[in-house]
């Protein structure tokens, strides 16, 4: 339960430091006076959205923190998971910097607001006149009944799955729509990969053809060329080989006269040798450098081809037509592959829809099972509440779509009238009649929940006299199983509680500041006698109000 509450430059608040007690409190106050502030900041240190311009003065820290009493709520090895120390009395705390910087602690240890959401879920549930507006939406109404029917982890596991089933069905689309893409392309695709297989490029070879075909188209002038080179080497008188041996013949006499002159005479002889060995080599050559006028054919189309299958495939060389056919032949094995993991897509797909089917199929059958007694508990509670002929019936109905709710379609039917069919809650229910089921169906569902705190914000909009009593007298009957806390204008209500905290605007300081105090016995006829009659009640009023004080509190 939440046993103490303290804010720091919060909204119309610059300081509050209260204690909350068990039972049923009431909290009352003008219009305006900023009751809804109060419960605005519990919301906020519970992890609900907000940002620095709710802090009073910019210039100052905001601070709101709590206190909670949870020895009866077994937390402690949640704490544990969570890696966060555990006291019987847990503090969570939530701070705004003038920077815009947050912070939020549970016990000291820094957490994320996430965190918070958790501990909020645990500890206590806030509703508000919105939330008695949600009873009439059909998704709100799926809630209260799982709520009801303790389908959390069915409900969780499905939600699970049906993830799981968008995600593989969004994958098996991308998939086909590529295959078909493939497919579309696989028949060019094959056509240009047979082209290149057959033609079967070779690195590099687009120069040495083009190297090959400039020797053969001038076979002629360089067979000639070379048939000339050996004749000056080694054609007989005026060859190099013949002036050689003439040279040779001069020195041979003064070689043994000095280590130069024998130098001279072996490089000539070695020149010689080399004019020799040169002139046989080149009459090799000529061989092979004839005119091959068929071979010459044969590069000058594959030449051709290769220049048109590599602007054909906007290639450069050989190198990249090489690497377009493995492309190619990946793209022709990733057909395969993708068609084999499409199929192994469906399989899981297929598993996973009937793992859905089932899950829904089990929530149905628990909505099902609970929902009847869910509206005779209601009916219960409400025959409490002034509404003797109050009918209420859920109706659920399998559909074919799967939602995140699961497949169930609920109509939550009422009539609060004698001999009235029921019908849809939207279209029959009042202000006042919403105010009253909303309120039965958060108290059984709290009840099963076992939260330790409940607080109403003017939960009991739309009522009025002997409704309001009764409403008061279960909220004062309910204070004793948990902590329930009560925003209301109406004094029935106010006077039930255990406890009454009045909330009031002090004007006396540059800016109106809201403040909160606990009142005595004395002070609840005073604030009750003014809730009956307004500001300076008459001797009457306040009498009215003790008689108030003492029946509510009976």
């Amino acid at each position: 339960m939440l046993t103490h509450l303290k804010i720091q430059n919060y909204a119309l608040i610059r300081a509050l430091d209260i204690n909350f007690q068990s039972g049923f409190t009431s909290i009352t106050g003008e219009t305006g006076a900023g009751k809804s502030i109060l419960l605005g900041a519990i919301g906020l240190v519970m992890g609900d959205r907000g940002d620095s311009s709710a802090i009073l003065d910019p210039a100052q820290k905001c601070v709101i923190e709590a206190e909670f009493d949870i020895r009866s709520l077994s937390l402690s090895h949640d704490f544990e998971l969570r890696d966060l120390d555990y006291a019987d009395l847990c503090t969570v705390r939530r701070e705004w910097h003038p920077n815009g910087k947050t912070r939020s602690f549970i016990n000291d240890t820094p957490v994320t607001v996430g965190e918070l959401k958790w501990l909020g879920g645990q500890l206590l549930e806030i509703h508000s006149q919105h939330t008695g507006l949600l009873v009439t939406q059909a998704d709100e109404q799926m809630k209260l009944l799982d709520a009801f029917a303790g389908t959390d982890d069915t409900l969780n596991r499905y939600r699970q799955v049906l993830s799981s089933v968008q995600q593989l069905r969004t994958t098996l689309r991308e998939k086909e729509d590529s295959l078909l893409q493939i497919q579309r392309d696989s028949d060019y695709h094959q056509y240009l990969l047979n082209e290149l297989q057959q033609f079967n490029p070779v690195v590099g070879e687009e120069t040495d053809i083009e190297q090959e075909i400039s020797l053969l188209s001038q076979s002629e002038q360089l067979s000639y060329a070379l048939s000339k080179s050996a004749a000056l080497l080694d054609g007989g008188e005026g060859s190099l080989l013949d002036l050689t041996g003439k040279i040779k013949g001069e020195l041979k006499g003064f070689a043994g006269l000095g280590k130069e002159l024998s130098d001279f005479f072996e490089r000539i002889n070695q020149l010689g040798i080399e004019a020799k060995e040169l002139s046989r080599d080149i009459e090799n050559a000529i061989h092979h450098h004839e005119g091959n006028p068929q071979r010459l054919e044969i590069l000058n189309e594959r030449f051709a081809a290769l220049q048109q299958l590599m602007k054909k495939h906007q290639c450069n060389d050989a190198q990249e037509l090489i690497h377009k056919r493995t492309s190619l032949e990946e793209n022709q094995a990733g057909e395969h592959n993708l068609e084999a993991e499409i199929q192994t897509i469906k399989l899981t797909l297929e598993a996973e829809e009937n793992t859905l089917k089932l899950l829904a199929d089990d929530l149905h059958q628990r909505r099902l099972q609970h929902k009847d007694l869910l509206s005779e508990q209601v009916i219960t509670h409400l025959r409490q509440l002034e509404m003797p002929y109050a009918q209420m019936e859920i109706q659920l109905e399998q559909v074919r779509t799967f939602q995140e709710n699961g497949n169930s379609k609920i109509v939550l039917l009422f009539s609060a009238n004698k001999g009235q069919i029921p019908m849809p809650i939207e279209k029959v229910a009042s202000g006042g009649e919403i105010s009253r089921l909303n309120f039965c169906l958060r108290t059984i569902i709290a009840d099963l929940k076992q939260l330790a705190t409940l607080i109403y914000d003017e939960a009991d909009t739309g009522v009025s006299g002997e409704v309001a009593s009764r409403l008061g007298y279960l909220m004062r009957k309910q204070g004793k199983r948990q902590q329930i806390l009560a925003i209301t204008h109406l004094p029935q209500v106010a006077a039930s509680g255990n406890h009454q905290l009045f909330v009031y605007k002090n004007n006396e300081a540059d800016i109106s500041e809201t403040q909160i105090r606990s009142l005595d016995h004395p002070g609840r006829i005073q604030a009750l006698a003014e809730m009956l009659s307004g500001k300076n009640p008459s001797e009457a009023a306040k009498l009215n109000a003790q008689n108030l004080l003492e029946v509510q509190s009976a």
